[in-house]
């Protein structure tokens, strides 16, 4: 027997939720088929755990500076004198939010959750091998793929047998390295790489590329690693790891300049890889790699009636954007072709959540010298603002591109970063100035005058150009 639908959602993660959630909501007869536990990558392996995990490395970073905050405080300890007590937080901290994705919510909101593995029988058919045994097939007019991603395992000869982990088994770590090895200077490599030196290992972080953070401004990246080395961090870029061992001293990693590293634990952070392997893609003539589904403007594959959402498109790969993504396939898929949108990811921000904290929206300076030629760039250094002495972190910057005066990126190093960047986002999105944002008054003291900042730096480098300068002087003499 088939069972038919209007929508099937294949993937229970933040593109897969935000699809089937909504779809039901509208009266649409849905499927959500996910093989382990809704929620995704987000929930268990990425953002939260991670974010939980950094807040306890925050702390164990602010004991240490108790003196600039008056207070003396002896060393800290992990409770119980355990590791395991910090990720036990973490795993109370996904355990507050799970309910949020639960499977009766989204039987709630009109969707049928069936928990399996799927695979495309044909273009309008899907077989499920459910996790409780047994076989369904499901037929719709309409599919959304939004399986998500898996970490990409670079070929390191010797890598498997030595043995490592990625974000899918940090946060379960019972004991903390001493040693650890991260291989991967991108932001999972940073932000994890800091956040265990902070709470005691001895961490190494090999970038194979000239720099960690490549994706980021030049200025951005170089701020970051600065940091990461000040905190006793073996940051080692240039160089590629060729191949791995593992003896009674520990696990080894051979460069390819002749240099070993000798760690208790490797850490895996190399990049991600779009999960599609057993969905037989081919079947319903969606074209796809291991790197992601091909989609077009609109999130449809190949086969137009099959759209894609979330990290398995290649695009960016943030939970933000899988929830827009999602919310354009639902546009698409049920309404008629004048009202179909296409995806717009030139305003799109994201953060790393180092310490202090990266954000950015829009080109870096590099990009946009690229595409425009000439560009003015505004920086303002966060120890101007009066409310970051205040809080004592006056670490970072905010950069900002311009063309013609309207903003073409924005930057933000710094003590809530992430938060300060929606600013710069929502100038992007609806074409406003610097000098518009400057003309909301912002409260005072509060991190967010860094926009003030950067206006009122614009605009006395107008001042200063000779030309304006001297029609300034003919003027004031009209008045004397």
């Amino acid at each position: 027997m088939t069972d038919r639908y209007d929508l099937v959602v294949i993937g229970g993660g933040s593109a897969g939720l935000v699809a089937a959630g909504g779809a039901g909501l509208i009266g649409a007869r849905v499927a959500l088929i996910e093989k382990n536990r809704l929620g995704g990558d987000c929930l268990y392996t990425g953002c939260v755990p991670s974010k939980s995990l950094i807040r306890s490395a925050k702390f164990a970073s602010d004991l240490k500076r108790a003196r600039e905050f008056g207070f003396e405080i002896g060393a800290a300890g992990f409770a119980g004198g355990r590791f395991s007590a910090v990720t036990d937080q973490v795993r109370r901290v996904i355990e507050a939010i799970e309910p949020h994705d639960s499977p009766e919510r989204f039987e709630g909101l009109g969707a049928e959750v069936i928990f399996g593995s799927p695979s495309f029988i044909g273009p309008n058919e899907v077989s499920v091998s459910l996790a409780d045994g047994g076989n369904r097939v499901l037929r719709a007019k309409r599919f959304c793929i939004a399986t998500g991603s898996s970490p990409a395992i670079p070929p390191i000869k010797g890598l498997m047998e030595t043995g490592f982990i990625t974000n899918e088994k940090v946060f379960g770590l019972q004991d903390l390295p001493a040693r650890l090895i991260v291989l991967g200077g991108g932001p999972v490599g940073v932000e994890l790489g800091q956040a265990f030196a902070r709470l005691g290992s001895k961490v190494t972080i090999v970038e194979m590329a000239p720099r960690i953070l490549t994706k980021e401004d030049d200025d951005v990246a170089a701020s970051v690693e600065e940091r990461l080395r000040s905190e006793g961090i073996d940051v080692r870029t240039g160089v590629e790891a060729v191949r791995s061992e593992k003896s009674k001293s520990g696990k080894t990693i051979r460069l390819d300049d002749g240099n070993s590293i000798i760690g208790d634990e490797i850490l895996v952070a190399t990049g991600r890889r779009a999960n599609v392997v057993g969905l037989d893609l081919e079947k319903a003539g969606v074209r796809c790699n291991s790197r992601r589904i091909e989609t077009d403007a609109y999130l449809r594959s190949t086969a137009h009636h099959i759209y894609a959402a979330g990290d398995v498109t290649g695009h960016l790969q943030f939970t933000h954007t899988a929830d827009y993504e999602a919310q354009i396939v639902l546009n698409n898929a049920f309404l008629f072709w004048p009202l179909r949108k296409k995806i717009e990811l030139a305003a799109v921000p994201w953060a790393i959540f180092t310490d202090p904290e990266v954000a950015r929206v829009g080109m870096t300076e590099r990009e946009a010298r690229t595409a425009f030629g000439n560009v003015e760039v505004i920086v303002t250094k966060l120890e101007e603002n009066d409310r970051a002495q205040t809080e004592r972190e006056i670490d970072g910057f905010a950069k900002i591109v311009l063309n013609r005066g309207k903003i073409v990126g924005a930057h933000i190093v710094g003590h809530r970063a992430g938060e300060l960047i929606h600013e710069f986002v929502l100038a992007m999105k609806f074409r406003l100035s610097l000098a518009d944002l400057n003309k909301a008054i912002h409260v005072y003291p509060t991190l967010s005058k860094v926009t003030q900042a950067a206006a009122t730096e614009l605009t006395m480098n107008q001042f200063r150009s000779p030309t304006t300068r001297k029609w300034l002087s003919r003027y004031l003499r009209l008045w004397r």
